[in-house]
């Protein structure tokens, strides 16, 4: 299947085909000459992603690990403009996207990994314009969408597979300038963010049906936006943070009641906002980033309650703040970047007390900053970007924790150049990630187990522009 798939790429590649504004070279024409690799996703025991090719624009991409195993899935819009394929996202043995084959817009599509096994899900709103379908979320026994019909505003929908099974959720008041966004799920329950004309953008929450979703509580009453970001789940309540116009934006927990959605605590009295951050779950604590005016941005940690939120330790002490990254949960510890002032920027990590909070490692000794980020969790190692200093720029690094642990995994960009890694997703025996070829060029990698660094795809000698 895959040669037929490379064969019939191959017949793509005339001259006629590309887009007549782009300046094209003899090797950007190879069949693997992909640039650009987005939303690695599982499927099947193989890996879909979007990719952009000069022949064919951004489409579906799928590969086994190996350069004979990796071709595009489907020229869902034939030619070089691209179905722009996004938000992969599995369900019941596929992937669902957004995508368009030209003739309809953005619309509901989904793949099991074959090209004859790729196809619409429905045509919402007929038309160039499309449905726009977006947060796509598993809830339950179906996926979650946000989608615009072109009669209702962008509203909740859902689907188990078909036309058929596809039906509106919600009946918000949008009015003209809304979109929900941000469906988290937490327990038995979705979560979501919301604007109405009488309320503005606000809480709600849903059970599945039209006649459970609901408004949960007008934060900032009238029709000013409570300003909600970072809905993060722990357990059957979410948190997130709020403006109710007279605390600034602080920490908030909700139930998915009224009485159940208030401030968790202000850490920072009065209207001037502490601003918390990187929200993330270990264990039934919330972990998050604040400034409470006295001690900078700095870890802290909640139970949900006024008396059960506390500072963790204050790794830069004074006002100074030193969390520069977001948190990733491996075990039973959080890893983040922070600075004591000493060091610049480096890997730290914490198991929710003062003494537990320590320092990792010092990738780029010195006051210079290693700047670790785009964590991933994969089995009992974390992956992430970092800079090791000196001659060597932002590479693939990863750690089990523990210093001698901690370390680059390859100089993917020689030298200096940065090779600014990201997406790391287990494949078999290897870890796949995107990084920049040294050339300017985002490409797809492989990390095996032998510890062996290989491109997945045609080398390019310059700059696809």
């Amino acid at each position: 299947m895959l040669a037929a798939l490379a064969l019939a790429f191959l017949v793509q590649l005339p001259t006629a085909a590309q887009d007549p504004e782009r300046e094209v070279l003899a090797e950007q024409l190879t069949p693997l000459a992909f640039v650009s690799p987005t939303g690695l996703t599982p499927l099947g025991g193989r890996m879909l992603f979007t990719a952009f090719h000069v022949a064919s624009g951004q489409e579906l991409w799928v590969t086994d690990g190996s350069a004979a195993g990796t071709a595009m899935l489907k020229d869902i819009r034939p030619g070089f403009r691209g179905s722009f394929p996004a938000w992969p996202t599995p369900f019941r043995g596929h992937v669902y996207v957004t995508a368009t084959d030209g003739a309809s817009g953005l619309e509901l599509w989904r793949t099991d990994g074959t090209a004859a096994g790729t196809s619409r899900v429905i045509d919402l709103r007929p038309g160039e314009e499309g449905a726009m379908p977006s947060e796509l979320i598993v809830f339950r026994d179906a996926l979650y969408f946000v989608a615009d019909d072109g009669r209702s505003g962008f509203q909740l929908w859902k689907t188990t597979g078909t036309a058929k099974s596809t039906m509106r959720v919600s009946s918000i008041n949008t009015g003209p300038r809304a979109v929900a966004r941000q469906l988290t799920v937490a327990g038995k329950r979705l979560f979501f963010t919301a604007t109405t004309r009488e309320h503005g953008h606000e809480l709600w929450v849903s059970e599945g049906t039209p006649e459970s979703t609901r408004l949960v509580k007008d934060i900032r009453p009238g029709a000013e936006d409570a300003d909600l970001h970072a809905l993060t789940a722990v357990g059957d309540d979410i948190y997130f943070t709020a403006n109710d116009g007279e605390h600034g934006i602080e920490l908030w927990k909700s139930n998915g009641t009224e009485g159940g959605t208030r401030m968790v605590k202000d850490l920072r009295p009065g209207t001037v906002s502490s601003r918390p951050t990187h929200l993330a779950a270990l264990g039934r604590s919330l972990y998050f980033a604040a400034d409470d005016g006295v001690h900078g941005t700095e870890l802290w940690r909640t139970d949900g309650t006024a008396a059960g939120t506390a500072l963790v330790k204050d790794i830069r002490p004074g006002r100074g703040g030193s969390i520069s990254s977001p948190f990733a949960a491996m075990g039973n510890r959080l890893y983040f970047a922070a600075t004591d002032g000493a060091s610049g920027a480096e890997l730290w990590r914490s198991d929710g007390t003062a003494k537990g909070t320590t320092l990792v490692k010092d990738i780029a000794p010195g006051p210079e900053s290693g700047s670790p980020a785009r964590f991933a969790v994969i089995g009992s190692r974390l992956w992430f970007s970092a800079n090791g200093g000196g001659a060597s720029g932002v590479e693939p690094w990863t750690t089990d924790g523990s210093p001698a642990g901690t370390r680059a995994v390859a100089d993917v960009a020689a030298g200096a150049r940065n090779a600014m890694p990201l997406g790391f997703r287990a494949l078999a025996d290897a870890v796949l990630f995107v990084a920049d070829d040294g050339r300017g060029n985002e490409r797809l990698w492989a990390r095996r187990r032998d510890g062996r660094v290989t491109l997945i795809g045609d080398p390019l000698v310059a700059r696809l522009r």
